[in-house]
């Protein structure tokens, strides 16, 4: 199969969108090599697909589509943000912006969360544990940051994610309690839970911010083991937050379906 060649003109647009600001600036991203792309193909409009001469070979359906174009292994490094650059890149279009309404189960709130990769891997338990959307403040890393979309492994797709002032998404919903992560918080283990409801995620080194801390129906602490550790020399100051979402989302979801057990 024959297909067109990528031009110098979109090398340069697509390798530029490792700068947030270009990919903004466009409202395009990449996502980046084979699983990726198929995980995401049907989620995104496409705006392009780069592709080696291998990769025509052996993904006949992919080369097929009108957007495919045959890339260089060099070019393909140029677009690529990767230690070992894939065979395929997908350009797609970032959706637009929109306003999402709190669904009636669980709700993430991602308060100042700044690694693209923690983000990335959020979307993932979010996606797993069937939590519909993530709310993520300005300051957050960008849902669509190349190392995020690689974390997400497909779930960017499924996820609504939604950049906005915090408070005012919790006032869209004020029937849904909001629970807050935080070392101070009551053993989450012990503690009452809703199936309805917020959950805030803060910054890795500084936690939640106080325009959130305001807005806590109840802190929540994920305790190390044993609890009286906490605070000791010999024990890790936090977890990593998204290794702490994972943990809460998992403790919620069970806690729920132990509840409809019993019933």
């Amino acid at each position: 199969m024959t297909l067109p060649h990528l031009s110098k003109t979109r090398l340069q647009l697509y390798a530029s969108l490792s700068s947030a600001k270009m990919r903004r600036r466009n409202g395009l991203f990449t996502a980046e090599g084979r699983k990726c792309v198929a995980d995401t193909i049907d989620a995104f409009r496409v705006r392009a697909l780069l592709m080696s001469s291998e990769a025509i070979e052996e993904m006949p359906a992919l080369a097929a589509m009108p957007e495919a174009v045959e890339a260089t292994a060099a070019e393909i490094a140029k677009v690529s943000q990767l230690s070992t650059p894939p065979d395929v890149i997908a350009v797609y279009e970032i959706p637009e912006s929109r306003v999402i309404s709190p669904t009636g189960g669980l709700n993430l709130l991602l308060d100042g969360v700044r690694d693209p990769g923690n983000l990335g891997t959020i979307i993932r338990s979010a996606d797993w544990f069937g939590v519909e959307a993530i709310f993520c403040s300005p300051d957050c890393a960008d849902a669509f940051n190349p190392k995020t979309v690689q974390a997400t492994m497909g779930a960017l797709g499924r996820v609504r994610i939604e950049y906005a002032d915090l408070t005012e998404v919790i006032a869209r919903a004020p029937e849904l309690p909001v629970y807050g992560m935080m070392l101070e918080g009551e053993n989450i283990y012990g503690a009452a839970l809703e199936d309805n409801a917020f959950i805030a995620m803060g910054n890795e080194g500084t936690g939640l911010s106080e325009a959130m801390r305001k807005k806590i129906t109840k802190g929540l602490l994920l305790p190390p083991f044993p609890p009286e550790r906490l605070g000791t020399p010999g024990c890790s100051e936090s977890l990593n937050v998204a290794v702490a979402t994972s943990v809460t989302l998992a403790e919620f979801r069970g806690r729920g379906a132990r509840k409809r057990i019993k019933e």
